[in-house]
């Protein structure tokens, strides 16, 4: 009875800090794609006078606000997509 008990506790333990570990992991691959975006070469040159936001979930980014010519559209989209760990890009830019 105390074996089985003690296991019980040692898979929960284990159980809580594998799920417990999951979201912060994401979280910190999304910090570190929406800093990687921002601080590109394509961002700091060509977008720097354009109001885009950029927000990671698990990977999947959507960028949103505005660009002042519609080619910075693909432009961003191809830049944010080319990053380690991202998944998918919904891109919202308007002109």
């Amino acid at each position: 009875m105390k074996r089985t008990l003690s296991r019980l506790a040692l898979m929960g333990v284990v159980a809580f800090v594998f799920l417990i570990d999951v979201p912060v992991f994401a979280s910190d691959s999304d910090d570190r794609i929406e800093s990687s975006a921002k601080k590109s070469y394509v961002f700091k040159t060509y977008l720097k006078d354009s109001d885009v936001d950029i927000k990671s979930k698990d990977g999947a980014v959507t960028l949103s606000g505005t660009v002042s010519e519609a080619s910075h559209i693909p432009l961003a989209r191809e830049t944010v997509a080319s990053l380690p760990g991202v998944k998918s890009v919904d891109n919202n830019l308007k002109m």
